[in-house]
């Protein structure tokens, strides 16, 4: 395997990485009927952005800009009743 491969495992691993722990997430506060879900899935992901930014720098820009859009998309679908009426 070279060099070329292994980077680019290792950005889709940052990027699967990052939807995995939101979607699990996601889904925990979806069906244990959370009262504020999405304050919950926002503090969560932004939350970790910033400590992984702090603690890592630069070094894993994939998994922190997934991280964010992941964040977003899963609060938008999960909470899609309570944003249109």
């Amino acid at each position: 395997m070279t060099q070329y491969n292994r980077e680019e495992l290792s950005l889709l691993n940052q990027v699967f990485f990052a939807l995995f722990i939101v979607a699990d997430f996601a889904l925990f506060l979806y069906f244990h009927q959370s009262e504020y879900p999405w304050f919950s899935l926002l503090g969560a992901g932004i939350g970790l952005f910033i400590i992984v930014l702090c603690w890592s720098g630069k070094k894993y820009t994939y998994f922190l800009a997934s991280l964010l859009v992941c964040t977003a998309l899963f609060s938008l679908v999960y909470n899609w009743h309570a944003i249109v009426h």
